[in-house]
C-alpha cells in the first residue's frame, strides 16, 4: 500500500489539509460515497500507515470475502477526489488564473455585463500583482485576448486592441524563450549536451532593436545569455546592475535561477583560471545565504554550501566561514548536515594549516556521497604531502586508485582524481634539484585536460 500513488499523495498533507479533505469528501457534489470517505479515515491514522489492502477491505467492507477489483476502485476514487481537491486548491491560489478563467467563461458565453465586471476585477488583481515576471507577462497577453475576443464578437466596426495584443504576446514569448536558453546553456554545460536554439540568434537581435530590456523577465535571462556566451565582461556588469535594480519583482524561485545564472558565469571564468571572480562571486553567495534566495523548500543545497566556505577561504575570509557554519548549518538537511559540516570544517582546518585538526574529521566522517568522500581524501593527500609523510602517502595513494577503480563513480570524476593522484606520485618521485624535470612537468599539468587540484600541484612544482 504504501508503495501505491495514493499513499504517496496522502502522506504529502498535513493534518490542516486533512480536515479540508474530509468536508471535501463529505459535500455530495464531490463525492457521494461513503466507502470512499472512510478509506481516507483509515489512511490518515498513523496507525494504519503499514496496513495491507487486505486490511484496509475488512476494515471498510466488513465480514466481506476480499475483492481486489473493488479495492482498487474504491481506491481510485479516492484518487480521483484527491486529484480533484488538488487542482480547485491550485486555482484558488492563483488569482490571476481563476479570474482570468472566469472572464473566458463569461466571454464564451456572451454575458457582456458580467464580463465587462470580471475584467475589472482581472485587470486590477494584475496591477496588484507583486512580481513583473514572465508570469504576469502571460496574464497581460491573455486579458488583452479575451477583451480582444469579447470585442471582435459584437461587430465588425469594434475599435480592436491588436497592436497591444502583439505586443504583449512578443513580450511574454521573449521572456520565456530566454529564460530556456539560459537553461538549456547551463544543462548542456554541466551534461556536455548539445542542443539546437533555434531561433534564438533572430530573438537576441530582435530584442535589442526593439528595447524591450525594460522589463526584468526578458533584461534578466538576456544579459545571463549574454554573459554566459560572450567573453565581455560588460555584459555580467550589466547582469548585475540590473539584478539590484529588479531586486524583489521575480519570486524566489526566479530570484534564484538568475543568482545561479550569475553565480555560474563566475565559476567558469574561475574555471578557466581567473581567481579575480571570487571576488564576485562571494558576494553572490553571502546574499544567497542572507537573503534566503538560494534556499529551496527552506534548505540550503549541501553543494552550494561547500562551494560557499570554498570560495570564502579562497578570500580568506575565514570569519565568514565560521559565521556560515554557526548560523546557516541548520539550513542543511538534517541527513546530510553532519558530514558537510564536517567537510566544511576540514577545508577550514586545512586553509589555515591546521592539520591535527583536520585528519581526525577525515578518518572519522561517513560520506554517504562519493563525491563528498573523494573531495575529502584530496584533502588527506594533500596534508600527508606537506606533512612529508612520504611513505603513508604512498601507500595511501595506492588505496585511493584502487577506491576509484572499485566504486561506481562518474567518468568525469573518476578522471579527474585519478589524474590528480598519478600526478602527485610524480612529484613525490622528482629529485629536488630536477629543474628539467620539473619544469616538463609543469607543463604536462598545465596540458592536462582536466585535474583535480591543478592549482595547488602546480604550487608544490616551485
Amino acid at each position: 500500500m504504501q508503495k501505491s500513488t495514493l499513499f504517496e499523495i496522502i502522506a504529502d498533507f498535513d493534518q490542516k489539509e486533512y480536515k479540508y479533505i474530509r468536508n471535501w469528501l463529505q459535500s455530495p457534489i464531490h463525492n457521494k460515497r461513503r466507502d470512499v470517505s472512510k478509506l481516507f479515515d483509515l489512511l490518515t491514522k498513523s496507525n494504519n500507515t503499514n496496513a495491507t489492502k487486505e486490511n484496509l477491505y475488512h476494515f471498510i467492507y466488513p465480514k466481506t470475502e476480499y475483492d481486489d477489483a473493488r479495492m482498487r476502485q474504491v481506491m481510485f476514487f479516492l484518487q480521483k477526489e484527491l486529484e480533484s481537491y488538488l487542482v480547485y486548491q491550485a486555482v484558488q491560489e492563483d488569482e490571476l488564473f481563476s479570474v482570468r478563467t472566469l472572464a473566458h467563461v463569461y466571454q464564451k458565453k456572451k454575458l457582456a455585463k458580467p464580463f465587462v465586471k470580471t475584467m475589472k476585477k482581472a485587470n486590477r488583481a494584475l496591477q496588484q500583482y507583486p512580481y513583473r515576471n514572465r508570469h504576469h507577462l502571460k496574464y497581460e497577453h491573455l486579458l488583452l485576448q479575451e477583451e480582444y475576443d469579447f470585442t471582435s464578437a459584437r461587430g465588425r466596426f469594434q475599435e480592436l486592441n491588436l497592436q497591444s495584443l502583439s505586443d504583449t504576446l512578443e513580450r511574454h514569448f521573449l521572456a520565456e524563450k530566454l529564460r530556456h536558453a539560459c537553461m538549456m546553456l547551463s544543462h548542456a554545460r554541466v551534461f556536455k549536451k548539445d542542443y539546437d536554439f533555434g531561433i534564438l540568434a533572430v530573438v537576441l537581435e530582435y530584442v535589442e532593436q526593439r528595447n524591450w530590456l525594460d522589463h526584468p523577465a526578458i533584461s534578466l535571462y538576456y544579459y545571463s545569455y549574454r554573459a554566459l556566451t560572450e567573453t565581455d565582461r560588460h555584459w555580467f556588469d550589466l547582469l548585475l546592475k540590473d539584478m539590484g535594480k529588479w531586486k524583489s519583482v521575480l519570486p524566489n524561485d526566479e530570484e534564484r535561477e538568475i543568482l545561479l545564472l550569475a553565480i555560474n558565469f563566475c565559476i567558469g571564468k574561475i574555471n578557466e583560471g581567473d581567481k579575480t571572480y571570487y571576488q564576485q562571486v562571494l558576494p553572490l553567495y553571502r546574499k544567497g545565504v542572507e537573503d534566503g534566495t538560494l534556499l529551496m523548500n527552506g534548505q540550503i543545497s549541501r553543494y552550494t554550501f561547500i562551494n560557499i566556505v570554498s570560495a570564502a577561504l579562497h578570500e580568506k575570509d575565514y570569519d565568514w566561514v565560521e559565521t556560515l557554519l554557526r548560523e546557516y548549518s541548520h539550513l542543511l538537511e538534517e541527513r546530510f548536515r553532519e558530514s558537510t559540516v564536517n567537510l566544511s570544517y576540514i577545508s577550514f582546518y586545512y586553509a589555515q594549516k591546521k592539520y591535527r585538526q583536520a585528519m581526525p574529521l577525515i578518518n572519522e566522517t561517513v560520506f554517504d556521497d562519493i563525491l563528498m568522500g573523494l573531495f575529502a581524501k584530496s584533502f588527506l593527500a594533500k596534508i600527508y604531502f606537506e606533512l612529508d609523510e612520504d611513505l603513508v602517502l604512498e601507500s595511501f595513494i595506492d588505496s585511493f586508485l584502487a577506491y576509484l577503480r572499485r566504486k561506481e563513480v562518474m567518468v568525469y570524476h573518476r578522471k579527474i582524481y585519478k589524474a590528480f593522484a598519478l600526478t602527485l606520485k610524480k612529484i613525490m618521485r622528482l629529485d629536488i634539484d630536477d629543474t628539467e624535470g620539473r619544469a616538463k612537468l609543469r607543463q604536462e599539468i598545465i596540458d592536462l585536460d582536466i585535474v583535480a587540484e591543478r592549482d595547488w600541484l602546480l604550487a608544490q612544482l616551485n
